[in-house]
């Protein structure tokens, strides 16, 4: 295998597994419109709100308060205090009126409803410093989330009662404590206690049901809302970077997976420790601290509009078959995705946003490590020079530094191969018609010149080990919330997406988002490179073929990556040229031109030097007598 054709392996094996693995992860999903998006912020700002020091009267009736069934409204008038003898009641407690509790940390923002002691809003701050496109995280046109619902009570549709004395707390100096109480025939005061620490990244929630042993479910109806404005187009790996994944943690590694219509995780004697839902720099999850067995079913909510391949989002619901005390206490966690901050939690949050595959040589280790490892050097990197493009540059140029002893024999024997071109050639064609003594020729030739033809396969090294390093790279550029919005210069403003510098000019699969600059530098680069390896006439359609394919994948590619692949590219360049010039020059002062012309070589050998003549005998001083 020659040069060219590792090369091409190489780019091959790289140009497969990224659009085998973006076109799996574009194909998951479908997303809401920007309109559904600012209905469900227009219905949160709406919700009555107050100061902490005044009390605002209770909120009105929604539509969807009234829409209730009559059953269910005959089950809350059954709902009774019955007598010391326990069986006539005495008196009925009235229904508790409407009521949200909206409470503000420093982080985010939550909004309590006592129809089901349920999250009615969930509103982030920022994201790490950043700015969110969106900051409502659920859905608020549905049923909310974390509602609950014991053997057959569904106590999501019923009003829970708290003795909160205000609608409107701000948590900044103290803890806070929320309280909701509901009355369950057959089942005494169920009792739900939100409590809120002012840096805390989440909330805890406790459960308290007496003499209870029976089936329950928590249910998590709305969603997870995308932070980030999601891109109207069709194009390669346009949407890897946007995820919609249930996440779950089973005390080994984390799974992620995107979910296409219903899947139930856990079933059968499986354990949990957290489990939740993510979207590309955000998530949120119930950390049980410690093992539990409930099953996890996710469902996707389907009363979405959008492009049909954007994300979708899902529904969970928690359950378990024979309630303990304890059992849906948890800790509730929103969290931005930075790498470093969800490592130093120690509960292998940052797999969340890298995660490999356990069966894969232990990916769920070393890839975990691996993108952890370029996201650092970036930073590290951005600390000297705080500009994300020229960390890029500068991690590309380590890359190709540390790989270059590795590439070094394999360019120069490709240079070798090269001079040996035009004999090759001429054996081929002097034999066309007859592969066996056309091989047996080529084969002797190689042996007269001291050439091994199969050194260049290891060629294929280098580009294995770079391989791993360019999806990481993929992985991070579309992950971390580090680089988000990342300038580089001029109208590279964000390398975590391409570099549209005229948006109306859209060509679906090539300018999904509008006309992009990096993918035609990207695609000369590689066709310089190309053409100084490929020598071969039956192989030169490949010197054109493959720029032209990483061009079409490359247009949706985020800038940051088709910046580290242009950057290489110009490093093969300079590396081929100066070794190819270096290799011929030493054959030339060899004295081997006839290398290049196409004449049978001579038995390898070291190179004579011309011949000296020959020394003098010295001659011996004689001895004075």
């Amino acid at each position: 295998m020659n040069s060219k054709a590792t090369t091409l392996l190489g780019w091959a094996i790289i140009l497969i597994l990224v659009f085998l693995w973006t076109n799996h992860k574009s194909q998951q999903a479908q997303a809401r419109t920007a309109q559904e998006r600012a209905d469900s912020l227009a219905a949160v700002q709406s919700a009555p709100t107050e100061s902490s020091a005044h009390a605002a009267p209770p909120a009105a009736p929604t539509a969807r308060d009234e829409a209730y069934s009559a059953d269910t409204a005959a089950a809350v008038e059954e709902a009774l205090v019955e007598s010391s003898e326990g069986t006539k009641p005495e008196t009925v407690r009235s229904e508790p009126s409407p009521r949200q509790i909206k409470v503000e940390t420093n982080r985010f923002t939550v909004t309590l409803d006592n129809l089901g002691a349920r999250l009615s809003g969930l509103r982030i701050q920022d994201l790490e410093g950043h700015v969110p496109y969106k900051s409502e995280l659920l859905d608020v046109t549905r049923k909310g989330a974390l509602t609950l619902q014991l053997g057959n009570n569904d106590l999501g549709e019923v009003r829970w009662r708290t003795e909160a004395e205000h609608n409107h707390y701000r948590v900044s100096k103290s803890a806070l404590a929320l309280v909701f109480t509901r009355e369950v025939p057959g089942i005494g005061t169920v009792k739900r206690t939100y409590t809120f620490h002012p840096d805390s990244t989440g909330f805890s929630h406790e459960l308290e049901i007496p003499d209870y042993s029976n089936a329950f479910s928590l249910h998590w109806d709305a969603g997870l809302n995308e932070t980030e404005k999601l891109p109207e187009g069709d194009g390669f790996g346009l949407l890897a970077s946007y995820f919609s994944e249930l996440v779950l943690y089973n005390g080994n590694n984390v799974l992620r997976e995107a979910i296409s219509d219903r899947k139930t995780f856990n079933e059968e004697s499986g354990v949990m420790e957290w489990v939740g839902l993510r979207r590309k720099y955000v998530a949120t999850l119930l950390n049980f601290n410690g093992p539990v067995t409930h099953a996890v079913t996710a469902r996707v909510i389907h009363d979405q509009e959008g492009p049909a391949d954007a994300p979708k989002t899902y529904s969970l619901e928690i359950k378990g078959q024979n309630y303990d005390a304890g059992s849906l206490n948890f800790d509730f966690k929103v969290l931005p995705l930075s790498y470093e901050k969800l490592k130093a939690y120690n509960e292998d949050y940052h797999k969340i946003i890298f995660s490999g595959w356990e069966w894969f040589l232990r990916a769920d280790i070393w890839y975990v490590a691996l993108c952890g490892m370029v996201l650092n050097l970036l930073n590290f990197f951005y600390g000297l020079i705080p500009n994300y493009g020229v960390a890029i540059i500068l991690l590309t140029l380590l890359v190709r530094t540390v790989t270059f002893p590795l590439t070094i024999s394999q360019t120069k024997s490709a240079a070798k191969m090269q001079l040996h071109t035009p004999a090759i050639t001429k054996i081929r064609e002097k034999h066309k018609g007859q592969p066996q003594k056309m091989n047996q020729e080529i084969m002797a030739y190689y042996q007269k010149a001291g050439v091994n033809p199969f050194a260049s396969m290891l060629g294929c090294f280098p580009v294995l080990l770079q391989m791993p390093i360019f999806i990481s790279l993929f992985n991070v550029l579309g992950r971390a919330v580090e680089l988000k919005g990342a300038n580089f210069f001029g109208w590279i403003g964000d390398l975590s997406h391409p570099d549209v510098i005229i948006e109306a000019i859209r060509i679906p699969y090539i300018f999904p988002l509008g006309l992009t600059v990096l993918p035609f530098l990207m695609a000369g680069t590689m066709y310089v490179q190309m053409k100084l390896t490929i020598k071969d006439p039956n192989q030169k359609f490949m010197i054109w073929m493959m720029p032209l394919m990483m061009f079409v994948f490359s247009c949706s590619f985020p800038s940051g990556l088709v910046l580290y692949w242009t950057v290489s590219n110009v490093f093969t360049i300079g590396q081929t040229y100066f070794y190819t010039s270096k290799v011929t020059k030493s054959f030339q002062a060899a004295g081997l031109p006839s290398i290049s012309t196409g004449e049978t070589p001579p038995k390898a050998t070291t190179p004579k030097l011309p011949k000296q003549p020959p020394k003098q005998p010295r001659k011996r001083p004689t001895k004075k007598p």
